[in-house]
């Protein structure tokens, strides 16, 4: 059996540098990127926004943010033993329960909107619903559990001792 192997620590802090670097960006340019992201807010708005930060949503929420949760989800802990990889196995196998409850739900929540709403509105409602559960807000649901559990773990484990 082919044994596959996690990426090194440095891919790790990597991960988390892009993603920084992701967040000052959305940061810097939130009114482009909203505008970027939600298309129907700019018809009939008052707001004027600068097109200085116009393209940077697709920059940032297709690319840099999705490489930088894989590159946290796929890299070692700085000591990687047996009690991290079976935390890795027992996050893994709730996140997939996780993600199937909140795929349902979000069926659910779409019927109920879409008699509720106008079409513009549920368009918005819509793609922010997609963007809480697409594979990319799957890969960071997994690194959040994950470092949750290993954080709430050596929190117990120094309260033993």
């Amino acid at each position: 059996m082919k044994k596959y192997h996690l990426l090194d620590h440095k891919w790790q802090k990597i991960g988390f540098a892009i993603f920084a670097i992701s967040v000052v960006i959305c940061m810097v340019f939130w009114e482009a990127i909203i505008f970027d992201l939600f298309p129907m807010i700019r018809v009939g708005t008052p707001i004027e926004y600068s097109p200085v930060g116009h393209g940077w949503a697709v920059v940032v929420i297709f690319l840099l943010i999705p490489v930088s949760f894989v590159f946290m989800a796929l890299s070692q802990e700085k000591l990687e033993d047996e009690r991290i990889v079976e935390t890795r196995h027992q996050i893994l196998a709730r996140i997939v329960i996780f993600f199937i409850v909140l795929v349902f739900i979000k069926t659910i929540v779409f019927i109920f909107l879409a008699r509720f709403l106008s079409p513009t509105s549920l368009a918005m409602c819509s793609r922010i619903i997609s963007y809480c559960t697409g594979v990319t807000a799957f890969i960071g649901y997994y690194v959040l559990f994950f470092k949750l559990s290993l954080w709430k773990q050596n929190r117990e484990l120094s309260d033993e001792e």
